[in-house]
């Protein structure tokens, strides 16, 4: 029986390896792509040691213009709208979130279930009305119709915060209110405080949205000097004179990398974050 467990677990783990890497090859292919010539990036097979190292796909994604504009400004463009977006998300859920979890008020439990029921709608649906909404507020070709939707939070991460504020002791909030404390004081020094599980956690999953988000700048956006990264390699990748494959790699492996920094410096509150509320609620 032990020998049959372990033949057992021996042929899980392969099986678990053998998947990992046909899910990380992509990424892999991408990577290296990025540091080989044209001509060898289709050779069969494909080399994963590229010889020699070549750096054209980063300068011709960095120094040449897309759309006559630098990769720079789309790569601002990028940042600040993810930022702005991630910061709203964070206040606004984080609020609901303490809301539903430590303030009774009528209706508080309704009113949490029509939100989460919000969930079940797709985003293709309410696109035309959003469009139209901000159309009639002049906000269309603005970057503020890419990030103000984002400050009224999401049913998700209203959500999580809601589940992991739930699990804090409610001793807290009679303690603090026993010295004359206030709802938003509590909240802020010391439900925040103990909340970086669930912020980083936030952090993470908003950052990953706002910063692939490809459909919401296709829609709103026009001027070229207001797109935003995944439109400027989306435009590279469709020139019909002449598409530099490695340069097209070079551009994706740039916009991961943020990516990949921020679930570095956030992964040690990721995990405990994600599952602390799953057996409340």
């Amino acid at each position: 029986m032990l020998f049959r467990k372990h033949i057992w677990k021996s042929v899980r783990t392969l099986v678990m390896l053998v998947l990992s890497i046909a899910m990380i090859y992509p990424f892999i292919w991408m990577l290296v792509a990025s540091f080989t010539s044209e001509k060898e990036i289709f050779k069969f097979p494909f080399s994963l040691i590229p010889d020699p190292i070549n750096w054209d796909g980063y300068k011709a994604v960095w120094t040449n213009p897309v759309l006559g504009l630098s990769m720079w400004l789309y790569f601002w463009n990028s940042v600040k709208t993810t930022l702005i977006a991630m910061a709203g998300a964070l206040i606004t859920c984080t609020l609901a979130g303490y809301a539903y979890a430590r303030i009774k008020f009528p209706g508080r439990d309704f009113i949490f279930l029509l939100m989460l029921a919000t969930m079940m709608i797709p985003t293709q649906v309410v696109m035309l009305p959003n469009f139209m909404i901000f159309k009639e507020l002049g906000l269309v070709n603005t970057h503020a119709a890419i990030w103000l939707g984002a400050c009224f939070g999401s049913p998700f991460g209203t959500f999580l915060c809601k589940q992991y504020f739930s699990t804090l002791p409610y001793e807290l909030n009679e303690s603090a209110e026993i010295d004359g404390a206030s709802n938003f004081r509590i909240f802020m020094s010391i439900m925040i405080p103990l909340a970086k599980p669930i912020l980083a956690t936030l952090v993470i999953f908003n950052f990953l949205g706002y910063w692939n988000n490809y459909e919401g700048p296709l829609i709103y956006l026009r001027s070229p000097e207001l797109y935003t990264l995944p439109l400027a390699l989306k435009v590279m990748s469709e020139d019909k004179y002449f598409v530099q494959y490695a340069g097209v790699m070079a551009g994706s492996v740039s916009a991961a990398l943020p990516l990949l920094i921020v679930f570095i410096a956030a992964q040690k509150f990721f995990i405990q974050g994600v599952t602390i509320g799953s057996v409340k609620g």
